[in-house]
């Protein structure tokens, strides 16, 4: 298809359009359709009675209007009905797209479909509201997949809704006696569940829902609409809708929110999307070639700074907010978006609800042509201070490099990881104390941009890392060295992120093809987007096997909600209230102070137990190595276990 465009910033002056109504929008028996398409010559609107299959109803010629959008009104209900528009291009092109403002979709997102949103709340809807989160550092953020959930057969899901919407929030699920499923979420005390994709994505076939086709789902194709293969019957446009609307609902019954993941970084389909076929070349950044270029490394990025691309990413956020109640949103390679377009998202999102989350990846997947000052890049933090990023820094610190699987980190005995866990610790923000210590590594404008991690659904589980990092250490060192990461990652400030079954030391195990040798190394699936449930499922199973290892999570998460300590909002906070002592390279000893509390953390990565000094006062171990408090009462000089965190409570001055 020609590219029309030689000037973008000229064309989106004399065509952007600033309207709220684009899509299907219905008042009483009207229902009106807008498509922004300034540069084709005709426009259609064509009616179905299904998601797919040969049955349209009606074809409508559509008139242009202003700033290039296209118009219909019906004075008719079309609610039920599925829809696309036909677009004429010159030299003869034509193409049947759906409309990227379509608020659902039929089978595999092929049509849009016109829903009746208001009708499709779940009974309780009303009266259920988005969770309260006062600072970001109140958040601890449970990463899950959908279908990993609860597809297992140990997930204690009634088999017809297992890896669904409906079997993520199914009640009272057990694998004998250990609870599983939601109950889980509220038994572990996290605060957050962010969902992987679940906005329609391309490569699961919908009509074949229950044949183990799986992804993670940053493929998409329409991002206002959710996917089908999570839902209990992809054929019909409701069923998605009402659906998941119950799982918000069930969990913010629970007490928990809800975050996103988001991927408008890319588009799965390049010259195929509905994008480049509704506006040719105007969505995705292009080179002075005119070739699409790819710093997601998916074969396109996407151009948030043109106008209507960034409005199209505002409204779809403000619609999945407003509609379904959305606590928070993570962006997938974020490094990809302009820095205008994520302040503008934040500004626009504080109108509706300023504790709304938002976070991302610093970073990009290849080389994008935007300049990078401009890009919301990890080193460019100060310049969007007020959205998260995730913290590399203290995930490789703690574990090793994730791109070298044998190097190790802080818990597997590196001496070297140290000054880099200090400045996880402090949240990677600005620390006087610290001031000439990997000052390279201060980067976060205030606690809360920091994401902090160990593990996520990219690369290697932290046990398996381990397993591969210190294969020559025995599996009581590695489970040692687990929960001193799980310490770490929840007790620094900024902000605690998990990744579903982290908790009770999650692991990928390949499913190797025909052609494929076994060794030592690859028997974990570091890069598991597409591999088979046996690979990416939760075996609660291993929750019951691992029971010591998820109480040991549990308190530190209940904590790390004990005390405002552990969640300090801003710089000055930490210079008036956190203090590391002098131990040398073998143990981090610091003090969180405040005129009420004083709690002593001391992080022993060593294999041999170490005294460290306590503070003046009268102290007890509020959490050993067990997680467990040990009320007696202690001063002076104590001794911290090997491979362990030990945290003692001043009871007295």
């Amino acid at each position: 298809m020609k590219n029309y465009i030689s000037d973008y910033e000229k064309f989106d002056k004399e065509n952007a359009y600033y309207g709220n109504d684009l899509g299907v929008t219905v008042d009483g028996e009207i229902t009106r359709f807008k498509v922004w398409a300034p540069l084709c010559t005709a426009a259609y609107l064509n009616l179905y009675t299904g998601g797919d299959g040969d049955n349209r109803v009606e074809t409508v010629c559509m008139r242009k209007i202003e700033s290039g959008v296209w118009y219909v009104e019906l004075f008719h209900d079309v609610y039920g009905m599925y829809y696309t528009y036909t677009l004429e291009y010159e030299y003869n092109e034509t193409h049947e797209v759906v409309d990227l403002y379509a608020k659902a979709c039929g089978v595999n997102g092929n049509r849009g479909y016109i829903a009746n949103l208001a009708a499709l709340n779940p009974e309780g809807w009303e009266d259920s509201a988005r969770v309260v989160c006062k600072s970001p550092v109140d958040a601890i953020i449970y990463e899950c997949h959908v279908r990993d959930f609860s597809i297992s057969g140990t997930s204690g899901v009634h088999w017809s809704k297992m890896g669904r919407f409906e079997g993520f929030v199914e009640p009272n699920s057990r694998y004998e006696g250990v609870a599983t499923g939601i109950d889980h979420l509220k038994e572990l005390g996290i605060t957050h569940v962010q969902l992987m994709p679940v906005a329609d994505y391309a490569t699961v076939d919908e009509k074949k829902n229950g044949s183990g086709q799986y992804n993670w789902g940053y493929d998409p194709k329409n991002y206002m609409c959710l996917e089908g293969s999570y839902s209990s019957n992809p054929e019909d446009g409701d069923v998605r809708i009402r659906e998941f609307k119950t799982l918000v609902m069930e969990l913010h019954k629970a007490g928990i929110g809800v975050i996103l993941d988001v991927v408008f970084n890319h588009t799965y389909y390049t010259t195929e999307s509905n994008f480049h076929m509704t506006v040719p070349y105007y969505y995705h950044r292009i080179d002075e070639h005119g070739m699409f270029t790819n710093g997601s490394g998916c074969g396109n990025e996407t151009a948030s700074e043109h106008l209507m691309m960034r409005k199209y990413m505002i409204d779809a956020l403000k619609f999945w907010v407003t509609e379904y109640k959305i606590d928070g949103f993570r962006f997938d390679l974020m490094g990809l978006h302009d820095i205008e377009t994520m302040n503008i998202i934040r500004d626009e999102l504080d109108k509706i609800d300023p504790s709304i989350l938002m976070y991302g990846e610093g970073w990009t997947g290849g080389e994008s042509p935007y300049p990078t000052d401009k890009l919301s890049f990890k080193w460019n933090s100060y310049s969007f201070g007020r959205i998260g990023l995730f913290n590399d820094n203290i995930r490789d610190a703690i574990k090793g490099s994730t791109f070298n699987l044998h190097d190790t980190g802080f818990v597997s005995g590196n001496r070297h990881a140290n000054s880099a866990i200090k400045r996880g610790i402090t949240a990677n923000a600005r620390y006087k104390s610290l001031q000439g210590t990997a000052d390279d590594l201060c980067w976060a404008f205030t606690p809360a941009q920091a994401i902090n991690y160990c593990e996520a659904h990219d690369n290697h589980t932290l046990w398996d890392k381990l397993s591969i990092s210190v294969s020559d250490r025995s599996e009581e060192d590695r489970r040692r060295m687990d929960k001193l990461a799980a310490a770490i990652v929840i007790l620094s400030q900024g902000v605690p992120f998990i990744q579903l079954g982290q908790d009770f030391l999650r692991t990928k195990p390949k499913v190797f093809k025909a052609h494929e040798t076994a060794n030592e190394t690859n028997i974990y699936d570091g890069n598991s987007w597409n591999a088979p449930d046996e690979t990416n499922m939760i075996r609660w199973d291993e929750k019951k096997k691992n029971l010591d290892v998820f109480s040991y999570y549990k308190a530190l998460i209940a904590l790390r909600k004990s005390s405002p300590l552990f969640r300090m909002r801003t710089s000055e906070e930490l210079d008036e209230h956190l203090f590391f002592h002098d131990n040398g390279d073998d143990v981090i000893t610091y003090e969180l102070y405040s005129k009420d509390e004083c709690y002593l953390i001391a992080l022993n990565p060593q294999n041999e137990k170490k005294t460290v000094n306590l503070p003046n006062g009268v102290f007890y171990c509020r959490l050993n190595d067990e997680g467990k408090p040990v009320y007696k009462n202690v001063y002076g000089n104590v001794t911290v276990p090997r491979i362990s965190c030990a945290v003692f409570k001043r009871i007295k001055e």
